[in-house]
């Protein structure tokens, strides 16, 4: 069975004005909870074999984050611009393509991309199925054999976790 990890990036920062949306970093609370999600991650067994990362900075910081807490190999890690730039078909792209030597992948990107995509391989169709605020991970499962296989209504959600709930 085949898990799939998305996560949404920590919170951002809006203070600088001049930064373009694509190098906007990390406020203090994205800095908190990024490694509480990897920690809870690397204590709940859910670690990936794989992240494929947007590189915008902060999913980069998010992902070298969780890295960390997590204890995941800087090697497990892919950059994919795609999870910036691209649509919820280059997110099922990402998934389609990973190595088949891993049975759980997680995706570091945004919203709405990740609630879209979350939605359409639950079987939500172009509805959102679920909201999720930063630094949200939610666990899909899908019974495909390769991740190619994987596709718009293969997969059920198995849970979402989220930083106010870790918190409590």
């Amino acid at each position: 069975m085949k898990q799939i990890l998305l996560m949404r990036h920590a919170k951002s920062g809006w203070d600088n004005p001049e930064l373009k949306d694509f190098d906007r970093p990390l406020e203090e609370r994205g800095l908190n909870d990024a490694p509480m999600m990897g920690r809870f991650i690397m204590e709940s067994n859910y670690k990936p074999g794989m992240v494929i990362s947007s590189p915008a900075q902060r999913a980069k910081e998010t992902t070298q984050l969780i890295r960390e807490a997590a204890k995941i190999e800087e090697g497990q890690i892919s950059w994919n611009e795609d999870l910036y730039y691209g649509s919820v078909q280059d997110y099922i792209a990402a998934i389609q393509t990973a190595s088949d030597e891993y049975e759980r992948i997680m995706l570091v990107g945004h919203n709405p991309l990740m609630e879209n995509t979350a939605g359409i391989l639950a079987g939500a169709g172009q509805k959102t199925a679920l909201r999720m605020p930063t630094a949200a991970l939610v666990c899909l499962e899908s019974f495909a054999e390769i991740w190619e296989a994987v596709a718009p209504a293969t997969c059920q959600i198995k849970w979402m976790m989220i930083p106010k709930v870790l918190k409590k």
